[in-house]
């Protein structure tokens, strides 16, 4: 009887450890129509972001460079005010009377994954951009040499 009740326990266990894995094999990002839907949901309530491009950025001076910084600090911050604006979208359809079945607070949850995805793609390229003006600074008379910080530092909360 105990061997019975014993593998009963089991088999009851297995399905709870197999949905484990089910869940991360089902892991999904936002289809682009999905974030695209959700960018237009919540423009009129949180606005548009605006990404600075800093790919294949060559900064020739340290004012480029801290001028590029600076943008970079202020697009990070509009990322951290929008993921705000769309997280009070999304609450607004938590209230009684909200249409259940609306599909915006999954596009907007969308479009915060997008705007994250922006701040650190930004965040990446200055990076890059700013490892290769202090390579260049070190090697070149015509530049004041840079040794600073490329990246946000861990403690601010976005490193």
């Amino acid at each position: 009887m105990r061997a019975i009740l014993a593998a009963a326990l089991a088999l009851a266990a297995l399905p709870a450890s197999a949905q484990q894995f089910a869940a991360y094999d089902g892991y999904r990002v936002c289809q682009k129509a999905m974030t695209d839907a959700g960018i237009r949901v919540v423009a009129e309530a949180c606005g548009v972001l605006k990404t600075p491009d800093f790919s294949g950025a060559e900064f020739s001076s340290l004012t480029d460079l801290e001028s590029a910084r600076d943008t970079r600090e202020a697009f990070t911050q509009q990322v951290d005010t929008y993921g705000a604006c769309v997280s009070a979208f999304i609450d607004s359809y938590r209230r009684p009377g909200a249409p259940a079945d609306s599909p915006a607070p999954d596009q907007a949850a969308c479009a915060h994954s997008w705007a994250e995805d922006q701040a650190t793609q930004a965040v990446r390229d200055f990076g890059k951009a700013c490892v290769n003006f202090s390579n260049r600074s070190m090697m070149d008379r015509a530049i004041a040499p840079w040794s600073g910080d490329c990246y946000p530092s861990a403690d601010n909360g976005r490193g």
